[in-house]
């Protein structure tokens, strides 16, 4: 579980030893769809973050508030099957109010591809994009998770989904005019408890990205439920609302 939320969170450990880091100011692409995770040197969104965390041992949950920035800081080229890549590195800073110093808590590592992008968070990479975008278009984006580690077995077989492209998005602090939904996971089994002798597991997942801005929203919710254990829930759901950026 802890693993679990660690990944969510985007706290990752360290970064994979590299060449010198070069900072670069713009991402050059003629594909006008990958601004909706704009690779530049300074960009910044800042998020209230909501989350709520199930014990089923306890059979308690606690709720966190907090507010957490994501900056694209530099870039740094390493090999990688005889060849060199360019990837840009995302700090993450958390403070647990506005007004409090932010603290930093973690990085990103993000690796733009030929038809793609990928971020590597605590050690799992995750093909979050696809370009050209398309509405309903899908791939399999966790299929590097290790999901033979039991700590990861509910990232298997998860078919993203383009939603939404193009329309507006509202975050509930800020609207933005131009986005694409990414629909990540949407799946359960005996969720709404419809009988509480039978296990059940929620599993929800998607992101929003803005037109020239990039993540804007994140909600993802994995919670069980174990019958002998009744009415306890174990997982966690947490929510990243974007209320600023520049």
């Amino acid at each position: 579980m802890i693993k679990r939320i660690a990944a969510f969170l985007l706290i990752a450990t360290g970064i994979v030893l590299a060449l010198p880091s070069c900072k670069k100011t713009k991402q050059e692409s003629g594909d006008l769809t990958r601004n909706y995770f704009p690779l530049t040197f300074g960009k910044s969104v800042t998020f209230e973050v909501d989350s709520i965390y199930y014990n089923d041992i306890t059979c308690s949950q606690y709720r966190v508030k907090s507010q957490a920035k994501y900056v694209v800081t530099d870039t740094f080229t390493d090999r990688k099957n005889f060849t060199y890549r360019l990837s840009y590195i995302l700090d993450v800073f958390t403070r647990p109010y506005e007004g409090a110093l932010w603290k930093a808590s973690g990085v990103i590592i993000l690796n733009p591809t030929a038809n793609g992008l990928s971020w590597t968070q605590n050690g799992v990479k995750y093909n979050k994009m696809v370009f050209p975008i398309e509405e309903g278009l899908t791939w399999k984006g966790n299929k590097d998770a290790p999901v033979n580690d039991s700590d990861y077995t509910y990232l298997k077989d998860w078919n993203y989904m383009y939603r939404d492209y193009r329309k507006s998005y509202n975050t509930g602090y800020v609207n933005f005019n131009n986005t694409v939904t990414v629909l990540e996971n949407d799946e359960s089994i005996n969720y709404p408890a419809v009988d509480s002798g039978v296990a059940a597991m929620r599993t929800y997942s998607k992101a929003v990205y803005a037109y020239n801005v990039g993540l804007v929203y994140r909600e993802i919710t994995h919670t069980t439920y174990r019958a002998y254990n009744s009415e306890c829930l174990n997982g966690y759901s947490v929510v990243m609302r974007a209320i600023d950026h520049n």
